[in-house]
């Protein structure tokens, strides 16, 4: 990013393909939607290369990458829950081993599957911190700094969206 910022725009395609499948996760994870998330992504680069005078080489680029996907994912969906609109199914799986039996594979669909709706059903601010911590990998303290909240806040989201999903996916709540 520090050479973006010093005028050499070639480095965005680098940037791109270093960080398009991060933020394509992080964002299909959120919206259940593989187009919208294809948008989403393109405009995080847009904002990356328009603010590129405002990153700060004091913390890892990816922080401040996602901070702008936070924003722009809220921006987006302020007012409605995209994950209630979307009937697609996992695109974002990783490709089953070809020795995996036809059942092993049938049961891992079907706990996708009830992974997702129970995804759905928890509120999203607890959706974002789960998606951030366990499936981006970012440490509490940094969706803490993003969020603007205090690092116990994050963790309690992540303890409370956690137990949500684990109660809804042992009960009968899925539809």
């Amino acid at each position: 990013m520090k050479k973006v910022q010093d005028g050499d725009f070639s480095k965005m395609g680098e940037l791109f393909d270093r960080h398009h499948g991060a933020l394509f996760g992080y964002f299909y994870r959120m919206t259940n939607n593989a187009a919208q998330s294809e948008d989403l992504i393109q405009n995080v680069f847009y904002r990356l290369l328009k603010y590129r005078h405002t990153y700060k080489n004091d913390g890892k680029f990816v922080y401040w990458m996602y901070a702008i996907a936070r924003n722009i994912y809220k921006d987006q969906y302020r007012k409605k829950d995209p994950m209630l609109y979307s009937d697609e199914l996992s695109e974002v799986s990783e490709k089953e081993s070809e020795d995996m039996n036809m059942e092993e594979h049938i049961e891992s669909t079907e706990q996708e599957a009830l992974l997702k709706k129970a995804m759905k059903k928890i509120d999203p601010e607890k959706r974002e911190a789960i998606v951030l911590s366990k499936f981006q990998g970012l440490k509490y303290q940094e969706i803490a700094a993003m969020a603007d909240v205090s690092e116990n806040a994050i963790k309690a989201r992540v303890r409370r969206g956690l137990m949500e999903l684990r109660s809804i996916m042992e009960g009968t709540e899925l539809e």
